[in-house]
Formats: C-alpha cells, sequence, structure tokens
C-alpha cells in the first residue's frame, strides 16, 4: 500500500541537489530529495540495530583480522 503524500516547499541549494541527483542517479529532484530522506532513515535504522547487536555480544566479539 502506497503512503500518502504531501506537497512541501523547501529552499535548497541547487548544485547540492544536483550533486545528489548524480550520486543517487535520480531523474527529478523529488525522487532525489525522497531517496536522500530514505537513506537517512535506513543509516538510522541500521546504526540501531548494529548497536543492539553490538550490546547483545558485549565481550563475545573479537577481531578475526591477523595481527600485523
Amino acid at each position: 500500500m502506497r503512503k500518502p503524500l504531501r506537497r512541501k516547499n523547501y529552499y535548497l541549494d541547487d548544485a547540492t541537489i544536483k550533486q545528489a541527483q548524480r550520486v543517487l542517479g535520480t531523474k527529478t529532484e523529488t525522487e532525489t530529495v525522497r531517496r536522500a530522506l530514505e537513506l537517512v532513515s535506513d543509516e538510522a535504522r541500521l546504526a540501531q540495530a548494529l548497536k543492539e547487536l553490538l550490546d547483545k555480544g558485549k565481550g563475545r566479539f573479537r577481531d578475526s583480522a591477523p595481527e600485523r
């Protein structure tokens, strides 16, 4: 089910939008802003999940990389 959309108006720097479009591979400014917001939300969920994993495994995780 698709979430309802609301129209918003913001003042955004054109150069920043264009840079984000190149990085994200998006075609429209709306798609760019939407994708950037999704990425921020995804990153926050990932950071929380990682924190919970590390808290759960306190003292049981060790670096498996060989010492140099």
